[in-house]
């Protein structure tokens, strides 16, 4: 009898997620309710495997990045009276005090991803008028929500950060549920008297929270999440000198799940635990002399040609991703959490590196690759971001200049028919031989870590 192979699995777990996809496609117009139903128990059950099955190459650290990052979300399709529909940047310890659960876009869309059913939900977007430019992860959102696959929240909250996709997105459904939304408006630039309207704009947040809601937020809860933000973040800066040389073992998907607890779940004991285990994880990792790469924006996690050449590979490897690394933690906070939860709360917003001009974004990439010893950078250019369209060859040039390689990638992280994932592993492998190449020639590809 032939031995069942790692890549044979592979391919079986793909067709059983297609056939379970088409069986969605089938349904979803006609009876919203069993897809949504159908969601939740795949969900459930990608959770169980993460909690009592987790993949056995993984660290510690990523274990707990993919079972937070699912229970994310399946907890709040378990509990739709508790969600607060709201956008990846809003800081979120306010919601924590009040029991909520947060759902963002970039969530929803990357597990209705994974599934394979991100399809449906995009034509069903489209069939109301949403354009096929549009970002596919707000497509996704949009899809599920204007189809009635996702149960009407009953307040929605976002900020201006930091897409226009983000601003029309949530506008629309407030529209179209009839529901309350609360918008923070972000200044581009710190100054203390910005710091202080968004303040302002985060307290008035929590009195309709607690209307809508029920309930109160302590305060003495409340500064102490804040500070564990703040806590976490420090803590997660840390690590970035101990990933050189190291061989992190990851992938493009445990980056995004990495990305998505430090945004909904940051301030919990569970998001500080994963950086902590993070920072053991990578003290402890074997001594790795491939390739480091600086990744930009979101990931094509489902990607088979690109997972063949960077996922848990000794050749070469993703070593942080500024989707993780957004916050201004590097650079020291202006207000202590644990006295000034709000102002703290308002600092992460406007000193976001995705807020304001496009410099930021490109500063903050720079100083990761500084601070890893990265021997290059990748732009991922995903459907419908203008932003990071925008952006891609001021960081190239930028990053160039400075010494670090840089492949600008065009793609969508969500829709896998619309993603050319050969092309894109044809550039990318052609970026890393001229990157292993240098090396071989003699030319320091990886600069030194102060």
């Amino acid at each position: 009898m032939a031995q069942t192979t790692k890549s044979d699995d592979q391919k079986l777990g793909i067709k059983i997620l297609d056939a379970w996809a088409a069986a969605i496609d089938d349904v979803m117009e006609e009876r919203p309710d069993i897809t949504g139903f159908w969601l939740l128990k795949a969900f459930q059950v990608k959770r169980a495997q993460t909690r009592f099955l987790p993949d056995r190459w993984a660290p510690r650290s990523s274990r707990m990045a993919a079972r937070h990052a699912l229970d994310s979300v399946t907890c709040a399709l378990e509990h739709p009276d508790r969600v607060v529909l709201t956008s990846i940047f809003m800081p979120n310890e306010i919601f924590q005090c009040l029991g909520l659960h947060p759902l963002i876009a970039e969530a929803a869309a990357n597990f209705v991803a994974g599934a394979h059913a991100e399809s449906a939900f995009i034509e069903s977007a489209e069939k109301s008028g949403i354009p096929e430019t549009y970002c596919s992860f707000h497509k996704v959102l949009l899809g599920g929500a204007l189809a009635g696959v996702l149960a009407p929240p009953r307040l929605i909250a976002n900020c201006s950060v930091a897409c226009d996709a983000n601003n029309l997105s949530f506008r629309l459904l407030a529209d179209r549920y009839g529901c309350p939304q609360s918008y923070i408006d972000v200044p581009a630039e710190y100054t203390e008297e910005g710091c202080a309207y968004v303040a302002d704009q985060l307290r008035d947040l929590e009195a309709r929270l607690c209307e809508v809601y029920g309930g109160s937020v302590d305060g003495d809860e409340l500064r102490a999440r804040v500070a564990r933000s703040q806590r976490t973040l420090d803590t997660l800066v840390g690590t970035l000198p101990l990933r050189r040389g190291r061989f992190v073992r990851n992938n493009m998907g445990l980056e995004m799940q990495y990305a998505l607890v430090l945004h909904t779940m940051l301030g919990t004991e569970v998001a500080e635990d994963m950086v902590d285990a993070l920072a053991a994880d990578l003290a402890a990792a074997e001594p790795y002399d491939g390739i480091d790469l600086v990744w930009s924006a979101t990931a094509p996690f489902f990607s088979v040609p690109l997972q063949k050449l960077i996922d848990v590979n000794t050749d070469q490897q993703v070593i942080a991703s500024d989707m993780c690394f957004d916050q201004p933690s590097l650079d020291g906070w202006h207000h202590d959490g644990a006295h000034e939860p709000y102002l703290a709360m308002a600092e992460r917003l406007i000193r976001n590196s995705y807020n304001g001009p496009a410099s930021r974004r490109v500063e903050r990439m720079r100083e990761l690759c500084e601070r890893t010893g990265a021997d290059g950078a990748v732009v991922f250019c995903h459907w419908g971001c203008k932003e990071t369209m925008g952006c891609s060859q001021l960081m190239r040039r930028t990053l160039e200049a400075d010494g670090y390689p840089c492949l600008s990638l065009d793609g969508d992280g969500c829709n896998r028919g619309n993603f050319p994932g050969g092309q894109a592993a044809t550039r990318l492998g052609a970026f890393l031989e001229m990157l292993h190449k240098r090396r071989d020639h003699g030319t320091p590809a990886r600069r030194t870590v102060a």
